[in-house]
């Protein structure tokens, strides 16, 4: 075998190296349809194509949360006692009935699910959803304040991302109606190697701990239960298949047929001279 007949096979070595270790769209694009280019609308107009409705899924307030509590009233501010009273709310300050609670921000869930509102007292908020607890808050302070509205947030919306990701990370969400997208987006995406196909969400809620399987590749994820994110859910994106040769195989080989070629045209220039 010459060497330009060896240099051909090397080369062709390659080729087929560097195209196989290529992801296709299809595993990478996200919210897919079969009918992608069907029916995309005349002339490059937007159209409606399809619609989906996402299913409803509140999260229930437990124990050991964190609320920020705003109350807002016609009632002038003179005549308001939410506000001093508020204002002894202070980071560290020691409160609760056993004086080892220690505030740091905002509203604590005690272990029984309560929470020490000042001038009203203490109110069960677990098992509640965010809503309900803005009402409850609501109607007890109508009995001091004209027309109020409550609004309530988590603080200790925390939530992890693992995997192939960009950027492995615990993340606090400034949102309570985050989706898994959303979520994923905000540690930078997944990496070449991540498998949409698979992703991996694992939930506690109480005593017990749930894992889902969501196809982030597919439009029908807009349907799923685990469209929106809950606080400390793990997501967790799974590697390819490929992802050992993709990452590895693929780039030495092509290392190595560059070194052949390289030491051939070497060689066949020796023999020229």
């Amino acid at each position: 075998m010459n060497f330009k007949h060896f240099s051909g096979i090397i080369i062709t070595c390659t080729t087929l190296a560097v195209l196989a270790s290529c992801v296709p769209n299809k595993k990478v694009a996200l919210l897919q349809n079969k009918n992608e280019y069907k029916n995309p609308g005349r002339d490059g107009e937007s159209a409606h194509v399809r619609t989906y409705t996402a299913p409803t899924v509140s999260y229930l307030l437990q124990p050991n949360d964190l609320l920020d509590i705003k109350i807002s009233t016609m009632t002038p501010a003179a005549f308001n006692p939410f506000n001093d009273a508020d204002r002894t709310l202070v980071p560290g300050m020691v409160y609760g009935q056993s004086g080892t609670l220690v505030q740091s921000q905002g509203y604590y869930v005690d272990p029984e699910g309560y929470i020490e509102v000042p001038i009203i007292g203490s109110l069960k908020v677990a098992d509640l959803t965010i809503v309900q607890a803005e009402d409850s808050l609501a109607a007890l302070v109508k009995k001091y304040l004209d027309k109020p509205v409550v609004r309530v947030k988590l603080l200790n919306f925390r939530f992890s991302v693992i995997g192939e990701v960009e950027n492995e990370s615990t993340l606090l969400a400034g949102d309570n109606n985050l989706t898994l997208i959303q979520a994923l987006a905000m540690a930078g995406g997944a990496s070449e190697f991540g498998d949409l196909s698979r992703v991996k969400l694992i939930r506690t809620a109480g005593q017990k701990t749930y894992v889902y399987y969501v196809n982030l590749l597919s439009e029908e994820f807009l349907t799923s239960n685990p469209c929106y994110v809950q606080p400390n859910d793990v997501i967790v994106i799974m590697p390819l298949k490929q992802r050992a040769y993709l990452k590895y195989l693929s780039p030495n080989v092509s290392l190595l047929a560059t070194s052949v070629s390289l030491l051939i045209g070497i060689v066949t220039l020796l023999k020229i001279w």
